[in-house]
C-alpha cells in the first residue's frame, strides 16, 4: 500500500480542512474524499474544482501533489454540469470527471483575477492585499551588465548560475531587446505578473520545472541571434516564440503522454488521449492570459490576437514527440521544395520547428551546463517507470531504471532525434552549424565514449 499524505485545502473560499489520500486511491475514491470535505455526497449535479492558489487548475486523481498548510489548494463544490454526466451508461462518471476540468477551465477564471492580486512573493508569508503587478516595479529589476545580456544571444550561456527572480529578470530583458513592449504597448507590470504567475505555475519537478522553461526560452532566443533570423521575423511572430517557450510546458505533472493515456488520467480523458499534457500546457498559459492582470497579449488587437493564439498552440503542441515524425516529413518538403519566407504555412512551421529545436536543445550547450540535465530527466523517467510497475500499467524501456544507463539513453536520442532535427532546420536556417550542430555531435562522441568505459 502506497504511502498516504495530507493534502491542505480550503474549501469554498472559508474553511480549512486537511485531508490524507494515496496513490493507492481509485480517482473516484479521491473525488469523494473531496466531496466529504466540502460536506457533499458525490452527486452528478454538482462539480469539484481544485486549484492551486494562484488559480492554476490541478486535475483531481490520485497524485494531487502534497502541498503545506501554508499553501493550501482551493477547493470549490458547487452545482454545475454534472447533470450532463447523468447518462445512466457505464462511462458517464468518467464524463463527469472531464466536464468537472473544463467547467473549471472555462469558469474558474472568474476567481482568478482576485486570487492573483492577493498573492505574496513569499508563500509562507500571509496573503496581502498587494497585487502582483507592484511586486516588483520596473524600477527594482535586476540590470544586467553588457557580458550578461550579449552571452544570452548565445547556446553557450550558464542557466544554472541564476536563481528564479533572476530568470524572471532575463526574460523581460528578451522582451525589451524585441522592444516587443514599445511596439505592442504592453505594460511592463503585467509582463512581470504573467512571468510571475507562469513561474508559480510549474511544479517542482526534477526536469520540467522553472528553470526548463527558462532554458528552453533562452536557447530560442539564442538561435534567433546565431542565426540572424529574428531579422526576418515580425513583432508578433517573436510575441509568438516567447510566450509559447514560456508557456510549453506549465504545469507539467513529471508523468508523460503515455502515462497520461494508459492510467486514464482526467487530462487523457478531457483531451481524448490526443496530446493531454501538451493541451494541458496550452489551457493553462491561456488561463493566466485571461486575467488582466497576467494579460500580455490584451494590447493586440482582433485580428493579431487571433493569429497569435493559433501560433502559440500550434508551437506548444509541436512539442508533442508523437507528432515529430509527421513535422519533420512536411518541413523536409518545404525546405527541399525551397523555403520561402513569403508563405505563411512556411512561417507558421517554422515557428513550430525552432520551438521544438529549443525544447531539446540541452545538448547544444557545454557539458557541464548540459549534463546535470539528463540526471533530472532519468530522474523524472525512473520515477514513472517505478510507478507504473507499481500499477501494472505499460512502462518504456528507455525508463527503466534497471536497463537504462546515461550513455544509452543519450546516444540513440541525440544520434536519432536531435542531430536529424537540427541538420534539417539548419537547411533553412543559416550559421546553425558551428555555434549548433557542432556541440551535438561532439556531445554523441563524449557520450559514445562514456558508454564504452575505460577501455575506449
Amino acid at each position: 500500500m502506497s504511502a498516504a499524505y495530507p493534502v491542505h485545502l480550503t474549501v469554498n473560499d472559508n474553511t480549512n480542512v486537511t485531508i490524507e489520500i494515496s496513490p493507492a486511491l481509485s480517482v473516484d475514491e479521491v473525488r469523494a474524499a473531496l466531496y466529504a470535505a466540502a460536506g457533499y455526497a458525490p452527486s452528478a449535479d454538482l462539480v469539484i474544482r481544485l486549484s492551486r492558489p494562484n488559480g492554476v487548475l490541478l486535475p483531481v486523481g490520485p497524485h494531487i501533489p502534497a502541498n503545506s498548510a501554508d499553501s493550501r489548494y482551493i477547493l470549490d463544490v458547487k452545482p454545475g454540469l454534472g447533470a450532463l454526466s447523468a447518462t445512466g451508461s457505464s462511462g458517464s462518471g468518467a464524463l463527469g470527471n472531464a466536464l468537472d476540468v473544463v467547467t473549471a477551465l472555462l469558469d474558474k477564471v472568474t476567481l482568478l483575477k482576485d486570487k492573483m492580486t492577493v498573492i505574496s512573493l513569499d508563500p509562507k508569508e500571509p496573503p496581502t492585499t498587494r497585487k502582483l503587478r507592484d511586486a516588483l516595479p520596473p524600477a527594482e529589476r535586476t540590470i544586467f551588465d553588457k557580458a550578461v545580456t550579449e552571452h544570452l544571444k548565445h547556446p553557450t550561456f550558464d542557466i544554472w548560475q541564476w536563481e528564479e527572480p533572476a530568470m524572471v529578470d532575463l526574460l523581460v530583458h528578451m522582451f525589451l531587446e524585441f522592444k516587443l513592449l514599445e511596439h505592442f504597448k504592453i505594460d511592463e507590470g503585467v509582463l512581470r505578473s504573467f512571468l510571475e504567475s507562469v513561474r508559480r505555475s510549474y511544479n517542482f519537478n526534477p526536469f520540467h520545472n522553472f528553470r526548463h522553461c527558462f532554458c528552453v526560452t533562452q536557447m530560442m532566443y539564442g538561435l534567433l541571434h546565431v542565426t540572424g533570423v529574428h531579422e526576418k521575423l515580425t513583432p508578433l511572430e517573436k510575441l509568438t516564440l516567447l510566450v509559447s517557450c514560456i508557456g510549453h510546458d506549465l504545469d507539467h505533472p513529471g508523468f508523460n503522454n503515455a502515462y497520461q493515456v494508459n492510467a486514464s488520467t482526467e487530462l487523457s480523458l478531457l483531451y481524448n488521449d490526443i496530446s493531454p499534457l501538451e493541451n494541458h500546457h496550452a489551457a493553462v498559459l491561456f488561463t493566466i492570459l485571461r486575467s488582466p492582470e497576467t494579460n500580455v497579449l490584451k494590447p493586440l488587437n482582433d485580428a493579431d490576437y487571433k493569429e497569435c493564439r493559433k501560433q502559440i498552440i500550434g508551437c506548444i503542441l509541436a512539442t508533442d514527440m508523437a507528432k515529430h515524425g509527421e513535422l519533420m516529413l512536411r518541413f523536409k518538403g518545404y525546405a527541399e521544395a525551397g523555403f520561402s519566407f513569403d508563405d505563411a504555412a512556411h512561417r507558421s512551421l517554422l515557428l513550430q520547428m525552432i520551438t521544438k529545436c529549443a525544447d531539446i536543445s540541452n545538448e547544444v550547450r557545454p557539458k557541464q551546463i548540459s549534463e546535470p540535465w539528463v540526471d533530472n530527466l532519468l530522474e523524472e523517467f525512473f520515477t514513472q517507470s517505478d510507478r507504473e510497475k507499481a500499477e501494472g500499467l505499460p512502462f518504456a524501456p528507455f525508463m527503466d531504471r534497471q536497463k537504462v544507463t546515461k550513455s544509452g539513453a543519450q546516444v540513440g536520442f541525440i544520434q536519432f532525434v536531435m542531430i536529424p532535427l537540427f541538420e534539417l532546420v539548419a537547411k533553412v536556417l543559416p550559421n546553425m552549424e558551428e555555434p549548433v550542430i557542432t556541440p551535438i555531435r561532439k556531445a554523441l562522441e563524449y557520450y559514445k565514449a562514456l558508454g564504452a568505459g575505460p577501455t575506449a
